[in-house]
């Protein structure tokens, strides 16, 4: 039976690291060891792990340098024949390592993928998102392409169960980034790959309303990772195919970006324009409630975007927070 090594990369999640482990250890699957890499936590993390009474599990420690150290470093230090990345903060059903392992059925280059789900506050209560690339694929980048054009684009790296040889074939994670670093990586690896395998009875529970998350970070250095991200990814998957349908995929990542960078980082959105340009235009037009959709083709996409910045200084950040997490409770049930 091959060894499966979940590598869980932590930063102060005294909060949730003992129930992700516990979804690791609880797996059917019993050839397994977990490694948990602090990235210098400021909290009771380390301690709660080395609590811990279980021989599979491992804690490694290094300084505050970022979730791809991290997760680079669990790597290196894997003995098992497969991995699988599992934040901190989500959740495993018992049957998922397994339901993958057997979806894969002794290959050590394809990768597996799962159903996975937004949660709030029990994992169990999670609803597996219904997606079009919920299916077994000969080419990896018609995953992508359906992934990016048919379903919400959701690259996350702990959707996948992967042979070492195929991780280390894609070159890991990039340790430049750190928001959106998913998208680079997984466009890497399925393309490193020879197919993915879909394991219907897989499940990840992926918790959103965490605050301080690094996904709802909007510093320079994250919107500098999601610039350096969207280049990288969308270059791995130009060289792969330069089409018509790619170039549109990336253009439309790309304009998705500039509604984030404007206005508070103009540099990086005068950047995404001119990608936008040379790749033939986006027709995205900015998303939001029927007040925005209203007032969008009078006032236009940037006037709009200066106005939510302007707002969110008065405390409309609050008002967009509580209707984020109304969103995702009604998705989680």
């Amino acid at each position: 039976m091959a060894l499966v090594s979940v590598i869980i990369p932590a930063y102060n999640a005294e909060l949730w690291i003992a129930e992700s482990i516990g979804s690791a250890l609880a797996q059917t699957w019993r050839e397994l060891e977990v490694i948990v890499v602090d990235d210098g936590s400021q909290d009771a993390t380390p301690e709660i792990v080395a609590g811990i009474n279980d021989s599979r599990v491992r804690l490694i420690r290094q300084e505050n340098r970022g979730q791809c150290v991290a997760l680079n470093l669990g790597v290196l230090e894997a003995r098992g024949d497969y991995i699988k990345f599992l934040d901190a903060d989500d959740w495993l059903n018992p049957e998922h390592l397994a339901a993958q392992m057997a979806a894969l059925d002794g290959s050590t280059e394809c990768v597996a993928d799962c159903h996975w789900g937004y949660f709030l506050d029990d994992p169990r209560r999670s609803a597996a998102r219904k997606e079009h690339s919920n299916k077994d694929y000969q080419d990896t980048l018609e995953w992508l392409v359906d992934s990016l054009t048919k379903d919400e684009g959701m690259m996350g790296g702990w959707k996948w169960l992967i042979p070492k040889s195929v991780l280390e074939r894609s070159g890991g994670w990039d340790e430049r980034l750190s928001l959106n670093n998913d998208f680079d990586f997984s466009i890497r690896l399925l393309l490193a790959s020879s197919g993915v395998r879909f394991a219907s009875e897989a499940f990840y529970a992926y918790r959103k309303g965490v605050s301080g998350a690094l996904s709802g970070s909007s510093s320079p250095k994250a919107m500098e990772s999601a610039f350096l991200t969207t280049e990288s990814g969308c270059r791995v998957l130009l060289v792969r195919e330069d089409s018509e349908r790619i170039r549109r995929i990336c253009a439309n990542r790309w304009q998705e970006w500039l509604f984030k960078f404007y206005p508070e980082h103009r540099e990086l959105a005068e950047k995404a324009e001119l990608e936008i340009v040379r790749l033939g235009g986006s027709e995205l037009k900015l998303q939001g409630g029927r007040v925005l959709q209203f007032l969008l083709p009078t006032l236009g996409w940037k006037r709009l975007r200066r106005l939510q910045a302007t707002a969110s200084t008065f405390g409309w950040h609050h008002i967009h927070r509580w209707k984020e997490r109304t969103r995702v409770r009604k998705l989680s049930n």
